[in-house]
């Protein structure tokens, strides 16, 4: 221990000049200074800790109380994307099944077309493929168009 923290701790208790000296103890006068303010904070420690576990318990409810209703929301939003979703389907069956019937129809009108037009127009199309095939070959008929004679 230091000298001077000795000497500190002797101060003199009563008027300048008095003879007589009392140890000086921080701890007690702390103790004197601050005990009554912290019995005085001891009540609003108390209710500060009742107020924190209200808060606690009311923010665990809230808590739960927002899982819930996640998952009541992502349970709606799955059945209605199942819902949304067959929806798109059954549309696009519908339209496959349009467009399908539309080409078939097409095709049987085009059908019925060449049919009524008759063999003439088959044998005028042999004839036709019959002298080009005959043309790339170089074997008779009429030279190919852009060939020298």
């Amino acid at each position: 221990m230091d000298i001077r923290e000795l000497f500190r701790r002797f101060r003199p208790a009563g008027t300048p000049g008095a003879a007589v000296a009392v140890p000086d103890d921080p701890a007690r006068r702390n103790a004197v200074e601050l005990d009554p303010v912290f019995a005085a904070l001891a009540a609003a420690n108390t209710a500060a800790g009742v107020i924190r576990a209200a808060a606690e318990r009311k923010a665990a409810e809230r808590e739960r109380s927002a899982a819930d209703e996640a998952a009541r929301i992502t349970g709606t939003a799955r059945r209605d994307a199942r819902i949304v979703r067959d929806e798109a389907f059954a549309t696009a069956q519908d339209e496959i099944r349009r467009t399908g019937a539309a080409l078939i129809a097409t095709a049987r009108a085009d059908a019925a077309a060449i049919v009524a037009a008759g063999p003439d127009v088959l044998t005028g199309a042999a004839d036709i493929v019959a002298e080009a095939a005959m043309r790339a070959a170089g074997v008779g008929g009429s030279p190919p168009p852009g060939a020298s004679p």
